[in-house]
C-alpha cells in the first residue's frame, strides 16, 4: 500500500522533471527526493528522512537562469509529507506534529487526506485506538475506494470495538462482512460477536455459522455457537456440536464450552454426563469464573447422583441471594438430610424461606424449616414457623401436612385443645394426620377424664377411635372410653368398650389389660349382666393382680354376681373365702351369707349368721342391716312378738339408721297381721310424720290409704292426708282415691254401697271427674244387679257417646242384654250392630252376631236371620254348639219363608248332631213338620225319641209330649192323648211359659 502512495507522488515529480531537467540544481533536488522515495519503499525510514529533509530544507535562491515553479513547491510539500511519514514509521514523537504542520500548511495537497489515514493507521498498529478514531474520522471515507476503503473501515470499526463503542462499530462490520476483501472473516466474527453481546442470538448464530471452516477463528467461534444453541435450549445440538469439536480442536474458550456442555446435560437431566463435564470445567476453571448458577447446577447434579457430600460442598459455595441460591438452599437442605445433618438442613431451608425469588421454593423452605425445627426440639420456633406457613399459604398443597405438623407440635407441648382444632380443619386426613389426630384426641380425652368432664372425654375418645393408626393408642383410648362411659352410668356402652378393649391385640401390651376384666365386671354388674360380670371378675382373679384390697373386692363382687344370679352355692364359696381369710369385707361377706341362707329357706341359720356378725363386728357398717334382717326374718316366720320386740330394739339402738322407717313399716305390718288396724295406722302415721322424705313414708301413707279404703272411708283418709306434708293431695289424687273407695265396694259385690259411693263421687267432683265413665259403668252394673235396669240405661248411653272409651264394648253388651231380657229386640239390635262393627275383641263380635241372629229371628226377619246364621257359622271363634244353633235358626227362617224342605234339612242336621237344648228344639221341629205333613206315626216316633234322649230339657220335653198327644188324637187314640196331657198338667212345674195353658186347653177340647 505504501508503494502505491509513493508511486502516486513519483508521477507528480516525474511529470515536472522534463521541464526542469536542464536545470542541474533542481535536478539534484529532485534526485534527493527520488532517493528518499526509494529508501522509504525499502523501509529505510531514517535514511529516507535525511533525503526528504534535504529537499525540505533546501534554500534555492532565485536567479535569472532558474525559475521557481509550482511543481518545485509541490516537491517540497511532498517532501514534508514523507518526512512526517518517516517520523511516524520510526515512532518519533514529532510525527503527529509534523503531520499537523503539513496539513495546516498544505490543506489542498493531495497527500493531506493520506496524512489522516497514515496517522490513524500508525496508531492502529500501536493499538492506540482513541488516536485511531481521532485521525481516521477526519478522513472522508468516500475519498477511499477498494482495498484502502476496506482497510480504513475495518480499522476504524475495530478501534470502535476496542473502545466499547459498539454502536459505531457494528454498522462498519455489517458493511464489511458481506464484501469480498481481506477483512470479511474478521468482520463476520466481530459483527456476530456484537450481536451476541446485544442478545440478538439468531443474527449472531447465523453469522458465526458462516465462519465454519475458518482456520483463523476455528478456535473461538465454536464457543459462541455452542452458547447460542444452549441459550435457544437446543441442548442436543450443543452436545452434538461441541463435544466433537473439543475432541478435534484446541479451543480458546474450552473452559466455557465444558461448562456449556455440562449445563446442557444438566438441562436434559443426564446428571451422569453432566458431572463428567462439570468436573472437567472445574479442573480448568479452578474457581475463577464459577458462579452461583454453576454452584447450584453442579451441586444439584451431585445431589441427583446421590453423592451428597460433593453436593453439599458445591451448594455451600452459593453466595448471592438469587434464584439459584434459593434453589440451591432447597437442594442443600435435602442433601444435609441425606447425611443426617438436620441442623444444617434446617439452616439451609431457613435461608430459602427468606427469599421471594420463587414463591414455591420459599413455601417449601418455610415448611421444611418448621418441620426440622420441631424435630430438633425448637418447639417455639417450630410453632411460630408452622403458624406463619398456615397463615401465609392457606391454599398450599402442603396445608394439610402443615396442619398435621402443627398438631404434632401442639401435641409435644401438650396443647391438645388447639391441636384438635387445627387437625379437624383438615378435610381428608392422610395417615400421618390421622396418627397425630388419634394421639391428641386421646390425650385430650385423658385431660377431660382427669377433670371429671366425662361427657367431653367420651366425645374425644370416640373421635380418637375414628382415626385409628396406632393400635396401642386405640386400645388405651377404648379402655378410657369404657371408664368414662361407666362414670356417666352408660353401663351398656361401658361393657361394649371394655369387651372391645380386651379383644384388641395391642391391649395385651398395656398395663391395664387384666384390670379391664375387673372394670368390665363392675360395668356388667351395673348393667345387670350378672353372668358376664361373674365371668370377668373370675378372669381378673386368674390374672396377675398384686393389690390385695382390689383382689378382695373382686372376690366380693364375684360373689355378689353369683348372688344376683341365684347361684347361691358359688356365691357362698366366694363369701366364705373372704370370711375364712379374715380379709377386708368379712362383715359384708357374713351378712350376705346370712341373706343366702334366708333365701334358701334356712331362716334359723340366717338368724344365727347375722347374730354372729353382730357379735364379731358390733360396730360394722352392716350391724343395723343384720339387726333388721334378724327381726324381719322373725316376721317372716310369723314370730310377730319377737319381730316386733327386735325391731323396737333396733330403733332404740340405731335411731339414725336408714332402717328405722323400714322397721316401723314392718312393725305396722305385724300389727295388721295381728288385726291391730288402729295401732298399725298410728305406726304408719309415725313414719309419715318423722321420715317424711323417705320412700317408706310414701309406703306408709299408701298403707294408711288402703286401710281407710278397706273401710270404704275415702273421706277419712283424705282428711288425714291433707294434714301431712306428703299428703297434700292434688284434686286428681283425691279424685282417684274417692273413686277407688267406690270401686272397692263394687269389687266386693256391695252394689248398693257402690251406687251410693258413685253418687257421692259425682257430688264431690261435679266438673269433669277423672273416672266419670268408669264410675257410671259400675253404677249402671250395680243398678242392673239391684234389678233396676231401666235406671242404668242413661249411664250406659253416656258411655256410648264416646266410642273411644275403655267401657264402650262392655256397655254395649250390658245394654243389649237388658233389651234382650225385656224382649225389646229392635233396641237390642241397634246396640248389637254397633258392637258388631266396632268391637276390638273377637269374643264381643261373636256375642254380637249370635244375638243379632236371635233378635232378627224373634222379630220375624228371616233374611237377616239367615245372614247372621251364616256369619256365626263362618266366624272362626264360634263353638260347635253355636254353629248348631245357627243351623237351627236357619231352619226357623226357612219355615217363615215357607221352605219346609230346607227347614227340615237344617233341623234334622242339628237334631242328629247334638242333644243340647238346641238339639232338643231342632228335634221337636222335625217331629212337628212330620205331624203337619200327616205322617203321625213318624212324628210320634220322633217325639218319643226326643223324650227318651233329651229329657233334661224341660220345656222342649213338655212341648214334645203335647205333640205326642196331638199325634195320638190324630191316630184316634183319645185315651192316650188325654193321659199324656193330664201327665203334663200334673208334673210341669213352671208357670212362666205357655206349656200348662196349652195342655189344659187341648185337654178341655178333647172332653
Amino acid at each position: 500500500m505504501l508503494r502505491k502512495y509513493i508511486f502516486k507522488s513519483l508521477l507528480l515529480v516525474f511529470a515536472s522533471s522534463t521541464v526542469l531537467a536542464q536545470n542541474t540544481a533542481w535536478f539534484e533536488l529532485n534526485q534527493s527526493y527520488k532517493s528518499g522515495i526509494e529508501l522509504l519503499e525499502k523501509g529505510k525510514y531514517a535514511a529516507a528522512a535525511g533525503q526528504f529533509s534535504q529537499v525540505d530544507q533546501s534554500t534555492t535562491r532565485s536567479s535569472a537562469n532558474v525559475e521557481i515553479t509550482p511543481e518545485i513547491s509541490l516537491l517540497k510539500e511532498n517532501a514534508q509529507y514523507y518526512l512526517a511519514l518517516c517520523a511516524l514509521e520510526l515512532g518519533n514523537d514529532d510525527a503527529e506534529g509534523l503531520f499537523l504542520k503539513f496539513i495546516a500548511q498544505h490543506p489542498v495537497n493531495s497527500n493531506t487526506k493520506l496524512a489522516f489515514y497514515q496517522v490513524g493507521r500508525s496508531y492502529f498498529g500501536q493499538k492506540n485506538y482513541p488516536k485511531v478514531v481521532e485521525w481516521l474520522t477526519k478522513l472522508d471515507r468516500n475519498s477511499l475506494s477498494g482495498k484502502e476503503s476496506a482497510e480504513y473501515r475495518f480499522k476504524l470499526a475495530y478501534s470502535y470495538f476496542e473502545l466499547k463503542d459498539f454502536k459505531n462499530a457494528e454498522p462498519l462490520f455489517a458493511q464489511l462482512k458481506n464484501e469480498q476483501n481481506n477483512y470479511t472473516e474478521q468482520s463476520i466474527y466481530y459483527y456476530a460477536y456484537l450481536n451476541y453481546l446485544n442478545k440478538n442470538y439468531r443474527v449472531a448464530l447465523t453469522e458465526f455459522e458462516r465462519l465454519k471452516g475458518s482456520k483463523d477463528y476455528e478456535n473461538s467461534y465454536p464457543y459462541y455457537i455452542s452458547a447460542m444453541y444452549f441459550l435457544d435450549k437446543r441442548y442436543d445440538d450443543v452436545i452434538n456440536y461441541a463435544v466433537p469439536i473439543l475432541k478435534s480442536t484446541k479451543q480458546l474458550y474450552e473452559t466455557e464450552m465444558l461448562r456449556i456442555i455440562g449445563a446442557s446435560y444438566f438441562a436434559k437431566s443426564d446428571y451422569k454426563n453432566a458431572a463428567i463435564y462439570y468436573q472437567n470445567f472445574q479442573q480448568r476453571d479452578l474457581g475463577k469464573t464459577q458462579n452461583n448458577q454453576d454452584n447450584y447446577q453442579i451441586g444439584y447434579t451431585w445431589f441427583k447422583l446421590k453423592d451428597y457430600k460433593k453436593a453439599i460442598a458445591e451448594l455451600e459455595k452459593l453466595s448471592s441471594a438469587d434464584e439459584y441460591f434459593q434453589n440451591g438452599m432447597i437442594a442443600l437442605g435435602e442433601s444435609f438430610l441425606k447425611t443426617n445433618n438436620k441442623q444444617g438442613a434446617r439452616n439451609a431451608f431457613f435461608k430459602a424461606s427468606k427469599l421471594t425469588v420463587d414463591k414455591e421454593l420459599q413455601e417449601e423452605g418455610l415448611f421444611n424449616y418448621a418441620k426440622l425445627s420441631y424435630e430438633l426440639d425448637f418447639h417455639q420456633v417450630a410453632l411460630d414457623a408452622t403458624q406463619l406457613f398456615i397463615k401465609t399459604y392457606p391454599r398450599s398443597n402442603k396445608i394439610d401436612s402443615a396442619k398435621t405438623l402443627l398438631g404434632e407440635i401442639l401435641l409435644s407441648t401438650k396443647n391438645y385443645k388447639d391441636a384438635i382444632d387445627i387437625l379437624e380443619s383438615i378435610p381428608n386426613k392422610n395417615r400421618e394426620a390421622k396418627e397425630v389426630y388419634q394421639k391428641v384426641t386421646y390425650y385430650r380425652g385423658l385431660e377431660f377424664y382427669n377433670e371429671r368432664a366425662f361427657q367431653n372425654a367420651i366425645s374425644v375418645f370416640m373421635r380418637s377411635n375414628a382415626s385409628v393408626v396406632d393400635p396401642e393408642i386405640e386400645s388405651l383410648s377404648t379402655y378410657w372410653l369404657a371408664e368414662a362411659m361407666y362414670e356417666v352410668r352408660k353401663f351398656g356402652e361401658s361393657v361394649d368398650n371394655f369387651e372391645k378393649f380386651l379383644d384388641l391385640p395391642a391391649s395385651r401390651k398395656t398395663d391395664v389389660f387384666n384390670y379391664a376384666n375387673y372394670a368390665l365386671g363392675y360395668a356388667a354388674f351395673e348393667h345387670e349382666s350378672y353372668r358376664k360380670a361373674a365371668t370377668h371378675f373370675s378372669r381378673f382373679l386368674q390374672g396377675n393382680e398384686r393389690d390385695r384390697n382390689t383382689i378382695n373386692d373382686a372376690v366380693l363382687r364375684l360373689a355378689d354376681s353369683y348372688f344376683v344370679l341365684k347361684d347361691y352355692g358359688d356365691a357362698l364359696t366366694y363369701y366364705n373365702r373372704i370370711v375364712s381369710s379374715n380379709a377386708t369385707g368379712e362383715d359384708y361377706a357374713l351378712f350376705q351369707r346370712g341373706m343366702i341362707q334366708g333365701l334358701q329357706g334356712q331362716n334359723d341359720e340366717k338368724i344365727a349368721t347375722h347374730k354372729s356378725l353382730l357379735q364379731q363386728y358390733p360396730k360394722s357398717n352392716y350391724a343395723d342391716d343384720a339387726g333388721f334382717e334378724i327381726a324381719y326374718t322373725y316376721f317372716i316366720k310369723n314370730d310377730f312378738d319377737i319381730a316386733k320386740n327386735d325391731l323396737s330394739a333396733l330403733i332404740a339402738k340405731y335411731p339414725r339408721s336408714s332402717y328405722v322407717p323400714r322397721a316401723l313399716i314392718t312393725i305396722g305390718l305385724v300389727q295388721l297381721n295381728q288385726d291391730q288396724d288402729d295401732a298399725a295406722i298410728e305406726t304408719f302415721k309415725r313414719v309419715v310424720s318423722e321420715y317424711t322424705t323417705t320412700d317408706e313414708a310414701k309406703l306408709a301413707l299408701e298403707s294408711i290409704k288402703n286401710i281407710y279404703l278397706e273401710r270404704s272411708d275415702a273421706a277419712g283418709f283424705l282428711a288425714y292426708a291433707n294434714t301431712t306434708s306428703i299428703g297434700n293431695l292434688s284434686t286428681s289424687e283425691q279424685d282417684n282415691i274417692t273413686f277407688q273407695a267406690a270401686n272397692n265396694r263394687f269389687l266386693k259385690g256391695d252394689y248398693q254401697g257402690t251406687f251410693e259411693s258413685v253418687n257421692a263421687y259425682f257430688d264431690k267432683f261435679p266438673n269433669k271427674p277423672i273416672h266419670d265413665k268408669h264410675a257410671k259403668f259400675i253404677r249402671a252394673e250395680s243398678l242392673v244387679k239391684l234389678n233396676r235396669p231401666n235406671e242404668s240405661i242413661p249411664d250406659y248411653e253416656y258411655i256410648l257417646n264416646d266410642w273411644t272409651s275403655d267401657y264402650t264394648e262392655r256397655a254395649l253388651i250390658s245394654i243389649s242384654k237388658i233389651y234382650l231380657s225385656q224382649k225389646k229386640y229392635n233396641e237390642a239390635i241397634v246396640h248389637l250392630k254397633k258392637l258388631e262393627l266396632t268391637s276390638e275383641y273377637r269374643a264381643h263380635y261373636g256375642y254380637a252376631i249370635n244375638n243379632l241372629m236371635e233378635s232378627y229371628a224373634n222379630i220375624n226377619m228371616p233374611d237377616e236371620t239367615m245372614l247372621y246364621a251364616q256369619f256365626v257359622r263362618d266366624f272362626e271363634k264360634s263353638s260347635q254348639e253355636e254353629k248348631y244353633r245357627a243351623d237351627l235358626y236357619a231352619g226357623k227362617a226357612n219355615l217363615i219363608i215357607g221352605d219346609k224342605a230346607e227347614a227340615l234339612k237344617y233341623f234334622t242336621l242339628v237334631a242328629d248332631k247334638t242333644q243340647t237344648v238346641t238339639g232338643a228344639e231342632a228335634k221337636y221341629n222335625v217331629a212337628k213338620l212330620q205331624f203337619e205333613k200327616g205322617d203321625y206315626k213318624t212324628s210320634l216316633a220322633t217325639a218319643m225319641d226326643l223324650t227318651n234322649k233329651m229329657s233334661s230339657h224341660d220345656y222342649w220335653l213338655a212341648k214334645a209330649f203335647i205333640l205326642i198327644a196331638d199325634n195320638y188324637l190324630a191316630l184316634k187314640d183319645t185315651f192316650q192323648a188325654k193321659s199324656t196331657l193330664q201327665s203334663i198338667i200334673d208334673n210341669y212345674e213352671s208357670d212362666d211359659d205357655d206349656i200348662l195353658a196349652t195342655a189344659k186347653e187341648k185337654l178341655a177340647a178333647i172332653k
